[in-house]
């Protein structure tokens, strides 16, 4: 929704060139891909997937409620049923026919070859739905005519490439046309339902996965242009008033809407925005995406119709620039074709403030800026798009030098809350931050529209509350937010206070929720028959508990062995100890095992060691577990090998399946920001220090010793628990091939984004037993106890320990 006026013509910015009025004729049928298709693609897919799931999962339901509404229909007189049985039949034949055969006599072959692709595409889709779903098209019991009426009502391969076909020929064709297809596609899916006569017909999985697959091809080949054309616009522009003697396509940014430069015949220029259904569609598209992604933006519902958009956006111009914001003047508005209409402005000479040079941003033009926006606050009008590309630098043809416009309110409001006005101060803060630093933009808005307005946006100072342009520079110039905060909480003299929640969910939400899902889906038929895995449980040998937790108390004294190696420093090794069982207790509030990191940072430097010193340690210790961790897997994964035959392990290819599970996990964990974030700023100092931290304990080889003995022991111990476990269940593979499993497993845990690797683990566990031969009836079970004794038992020791060491002041 994006209105971008040109830079200064004096820079050189490309258009296209001069069109006299008078020289303008038929233009060239040009095809595009529209955000149209795109919109449709995503909500027919949608739908498609819905309707999909449902008759998958829940087909009583959904195929009954076809049949009563077909069984509702039906017609019981015998020579009417025979005639809708032969129309239906002819007509679909009749139908189908037409859609290939015409564009061949009319020699549209490039319609033809979107109908043919339209085709072959959808029955490629819905055979591969039949075929996951099951028996959609069941053959007729019947005879004669009504057998055939049947076998066609219910055939959905042809009636979802019919429905395909309709949606890619429909750019081609006339609006009268449209609507007979429109109207012909009611009739038959109306004829469908009465002559199935009871049987269900699938009518709602045929059109949405016809018409997902119709606008996929229009999306892939794209459709005729429905842009206005030059002399479309210069008409409708002569009919409000405004004689255009050339017109020109603006090469500038102008999210939302076509731009062009017309000249009038008194000499001056006016900037013109096309809107049309392509950009109703966009917008649609950016307002699902918003409404999925964020909340509390303030977003209000899309308006009915391109037409209370237009006239939106020129309601607001008109009032911002009636209370005395300087903006252009909006010279008319029309409508131009049969879809679009134009938004007429004067055009302003001078280029807006992401093309200027900084050293132009003097503390005057900053003042000049804040002006307009306290204009806009004082009358409640929220412009929500106040990035640097909406503020124009133009000469004010006097001495007092270029004056800052504000341009573009296609996605602002009237009578805006506090929160809207709020969000655009923080976005105008961050855009000017980026230009002049923070300490200048924040002076600047102290200075002019007062500290606590400026307080007040502090809750928004966060990425997913900018525009995208905003966000991609902020990823340029890291830790400017943060300092932009400080200097706000600095200038205003006020607390950091908690930012306002703005999305709806994080990656790392959207990944744990995968993960369980798929948990959940793999794990089901196993966990329904609850009584026998009860009966399993009955049956294990819970005497292997008791060498499961000593194996758990071994491993906190192998890991207090470990800090007190990666210190030159002596430390007591009973609150060392209980540092160790507490960031078991930390770790489950933090992904990759930073809370457990960070604890013993603190913990250290209580001790007295110094920040660097602490994290030097810590880091040390890690990358110590790291290189045992490593080596260990190495070493078993090839003793499961040699021993494969007399343990069961066909192939060790098996182990190497599961490693590359874990890089996955690992992988797509660190596609999302949450998590790279956690890793940057907690993990990469850690480990960082680790090379400060051998080289002093490479001084005292004692200590290098209890750093190795003890983190290689802390993996082995358990690796030690969890062939216990598989033990207490009857598993009979050796330890080797347990152990290699385990060290598979626990890789997961360190990658993957959830608290200690919940889910991650089990799944990973799960599977890797599977793999080597462990039926899921063993299998499953095992992980549970294995996770519970590690996992869930530590808990609350973990958090006594956290409030002793809290207590005594080691934290």
């Amino acid at each position: 929704m994006t209105q971008r006026h040109p830079p200064n013509r004096a820079t050189g910015t490309a258009t296209s060139p001069d069109v006299p009025a008078e020289s303008l004729g038929t233009e060239t049928i040009t095809f595009e891909r529209s955000p149209l298709d795109v919109y449709r693609l995503v909500v027919y897919t949608a739908g498609a997937l819905v309707v999909v799931l449902s008759t998958k999962y829940l087909r009583e339901g959904t195929d009954g409620l076809e049949e009563n509404l077909s069984s509702l229909l039906s017609v019981n007189t015998q020579a009417l049923r025979d005639a809708l049985d032969v129309t239906f039949v002819v007509g679909t034949f009749l139908a189908s026919l037409a859609v290939l055969v015409v564009p061949l006599v009319m020699r549209r072959w490039r319609v033809f070859g979107y109908v043919l692709s339209a085709n072959l595409l959808a029955g490629a889709a819905i055979a591969a739905v039949d075929h996951w779903v099951g028996d959609l098209d069941p053959r007729s019991v019947a005879a004669g005519t009504e057998a055939v009426a049947l076998d066609v009502s219910t055939d959905v391969v042809s009636a979802t490439q019919m429905i395909a076909s309709f949606v890619a020929v429909a750019p081609f064709v006339g609006r009268r046309w449209r609507r007979f297809g429109l109207w012909l596609v009611v009739i038959f899916t109306f004829l469908r339902l009465v002559v199935a006569n009871g049987q269900s017909t699938h009518v709602l999985m045929v059109f949405t996965v016809g018409a997902a697959v119709g606008s996929g091809v229009l999306l892939a080949f794209g459709r005729p242009s429905t842009q206005p054309s030059a002399e479309g616009i210069i008409r409708a522009l002569a009919h409000s008033g405004l004689a255009a003697t050339s017109i020109r396509r603006a090469s500038v940014d102008a999210r939302g809407s076509v731009p062009w430069f017309a000249e009038l015949d008194d000499g001056s220029e006016v900037f013109v925005k096309v809107l049309g259904t392509n950009q109703r569609a966009a917008d649609l598209l950016f307002r699902l995406y918003r409404m999925v992604r964020l909340r509390n933006v303030g977003d209000e519902r899309p308006f009915s119709s391109l037409r209370r958009t237009v006239e939106h956006e020129a309601l607001v111009a008109l009032a911002a620039r009636d209370v005395g914001v300087r903006t252009p003047r909006l010279r008319a508005v029309c409508s131009v074709g049969a879809d679009s209409f134009v938004l007429a402005y004067d055009l302003i000479e001078g280029a807006s403030l992401d093309s200027v040079e900084p050293d132009e941003l003097t503390d005057e033009v900053l003042e000049a800026i804040w002006k307009q926006v306290a204009l806009l606050r004082q009358h409640r009008i929220a412009h929500r798009d106040l990035r640097l590309a909406n503020v124009f630098l133009a000469d004010s043809g006097g001495e007092g030098g270029a004056l800052p416009w504000l341009i573009d309110f296609g996605f602002s409001e009237v009578a805006a809350d506090d929160s809207l006005l709020s969000a655009d101060l923080a976005q105008l803060l961050t855009s000017l931050a980026l230009a002049v630093g923070p300490q200048r933009a924040v002076s600047s808005a102290v200075a002019t529209i007062g500290a606590d307005d400026v307080a007040g946006s502090l809750a928004r100072l966060q990425p997913a509350a900018m525009s995208g342009s905003t966000q991609k520079a902020l990823k340029a110039h890291e830790g400017l937010l943060e300092e932009l905060r400080v200097e706000v909480e600095r200038r205003c003299a006020v607390a950091e206070p908690e930012l306002e929640p703005v999305t709806r969910f994080t990656g790392g939400q959207v990944l744990s929720l995968a993960l369980i899902v798929a948990v959940i889906y793999f794990l089901a038929p196993r966990l329904a028959d609850l009584p026998g895995l009860f009966g399993e449980v009955r049956g294990a040998s819970w005497w292997w508990l008791l060498p499961i937790l000593a194996s758990l108390l071994v491993t906190y004294l192998a890991a207090t062995a470990s800090l007190l190696g990666s210190v030159a420093q002596s430390l007591p090794p009973v609150p060392t100890l209980g540092a160790e069982v507490a960031s078991s207790f930390a770790g489950k509030v933090a992904p990759a095992g930073l809370g457990g990191m960070t604890l013993k940072v603190r913990y250290l430097q209580k001790q007295g060691l110094e920040a660097q010193a602490s994290a030097s340690a810590v880091g040390l210790n890690s990358t110590a577990g790291v290189v045992g961790h490593t080596a260990l897997l190495g070493l078993f994964a090839i003793w499961a090998g040699r021993e494969a035959t007399g343990f069961g392990l066909d192939s060790p290819r098996a182990l190497l399946v599961g490693l590359g599970v874990a890089v996955l996990f690992g992988a797509v964990a660190l596609v999302f920001p949450h998590t790279r974030s956690a890793v940057g700023q907690e993990l990469l100092p850690i480990l960082q220090g680790s090379r400060l931290g051998l080289e002093a304990v490479l001084a005292m080889p004692a200590r290098l010793v209890l750093l190795a003995t003890g983190s290689t022991a802390v993996t082995l111990t358990r690796a030690l628990a969890f062939f216990f476990a598989a033990r207490a269940f009857g598993v009979e593979d050796g330890f080797a091939t347990i152990a290699a499993v385990y060290l598979v497993g626990s890789a997961v845990a360190a990658l993957a984004p959830t608290p200690g690797g919940l889910g991650a683990v089990e799944a990973a566990l799960i599977g890797a037993l599977m793999a080597i031969g462990v039926d899921a009836d063993f299998a499953v079970p095992c992980v549970f106890l294995y996770r519970l004794a590690t996992f869930w038992f530590p808990l609350l020791p973990g958090w006594v320990a956290f409030r002793w060491l809290r207590h005594t002041d080691r934290l």
